[in-house]
Parts: C-alpha cells; sequence; structure tokens
C-alpha cells in the first residue's frame, strides 16, 4: 500500500515537473501592426512601462529602446534581437540640427524635427518619416529597412511621450553617485 501511494504521488509529482519546464512566461505588451498593400504586416509590441518595444517584422527582430531610459535622439538604440547587435544608434541634436541615426553598414540617416501648429514632421533623407498631426500619427510609406526602422522608432517615441504607465507598473530608478 505505501509503495503504492508513494507511486501515485511520484507520477503527479512528475507530470507538474515537466508542466512547469514547459510553460513560457511572457509580459503582456501592447501591440502596435504596421500594414501595407500587398506586403506581410510588420508588430510593434511596447512594453507596459514604455522602457522598450519590440518589432517584429518577416523573420528579423529588433529590440528599440532608449539608453538609461532617457528621452533624447543620442540615446537612441535599435538592437537586432537574433544576433544581438546593435543595428543603429542615434547621434546628435534636434536643436542644433545634426540628429541622425548612424546604421552598422556606416550609412548615416540624417533626420530634421519640423514643427508646427498642429503638430510636427520628421523628414528623413528620402521625404516625409512620420508625421504627427492633431495629435495622431498620420500614415507615411517608406521606402527601405533603414527606413522603416526609424519610422518604427519614432511611433514607439510618440507612444512614449504621450502615454503614461498604468499604476501597476512598478518603475525602479536608482540614483548615481557621482565622486566630486
Amino acid at each position: 500500500m505505501k509503495k503504492l501511494t508513494l507511486l501515485f504521488f511520484s507520477i503527479i509529482f512528475s507530470f507538474g515537473v515537466v508542466k512547469g519546464q514547459e510553460s513560457v512566461w511572457e509580459t503582456p505588451m501592447h501591440e502596435v501592426r504596421f500594414t501595407s498593400e500587398g506586403v506581410e504586416g510588420a508588430t510593434l509590441k511596447v512594453d507596459p512601462g514604455f522602457r522598450y518595444a519590440d518589432l517584429r517584422q518577416n523573420e528579423r527582430h529588433f529590440r528599440i529602446f532608449f539608453n538609461n531610459n532617457n528621452g533624447i535622439i543620442k540615446n537612441a538604440r535599435i538592437i537586432d534581437q537574433d544576433s544581438k547587435l546593435q543595428v543603429a544608434r542615434g547621434r546628435g541634436s534636434y536643436f542644433w540640427g545634426t540628429a541622425r541615426f548612424e546604421f552598422i553598414d556606416g550609412e548615416v540617416f540624417k533626420v530634421k524635427l519640423k514643427r508646427n501648429r498642429n503638430g510636427y514632421d520628421v523628414i528623413g533623407p528620402y521625404g516625409p518619416l512620420f508625421i504627427v498631426e492633431n495629435f495622431g500619427i498620420k500614415p507615411v510609406k517608406t521606402l527601405n529597412e533603414k527606413d522603416f526602422l526609424a519610422q518604427a522608432f519614432y511611433v514607439f517615441d510618440r507612444i512614449k511621450s504621450s502615454q503614461k504607465p498604468p499604476s501597476e507598473v512598478i518603475i525602479l530608478t536608482s540614483r548615481i553617485a557621482t565622486i566630486q
């Protein structure tokens, strides 16, 4: 009887262990879909705390974020999730007119921020890249993958600047002590 009971509990315990090993834990994300005529759409999943966004386009996966969670262009980063390499990095400043994305292949993608009374336009090397009109994002056609990555970055930036994290998301920041 004892052996039968021990066998029964060990079988139930082993099923529980196997189920626990198979489960995948995933954070719930806000989802934005990019659609285009005749092309399979891409998906931008934004973290509930607005610290990063994961972009999935075809078979490629990118992570978009600001280094140190500081929302200026020189802290912008785009990372390829498969190879863990930095694809693009933001440099410069909008104020001085030197804002740009530097891609890993050496291409420099200059961007210009043009403000108007109802929003703003981000102009890339091939024309308008991102347009905000009347507090909404206006669709803009992209020409290549780098154009699309920069546009996805500005969509993430707009979501981050216009939304607040929900109250159940706790953001911990640590102060960095400087020695003077």
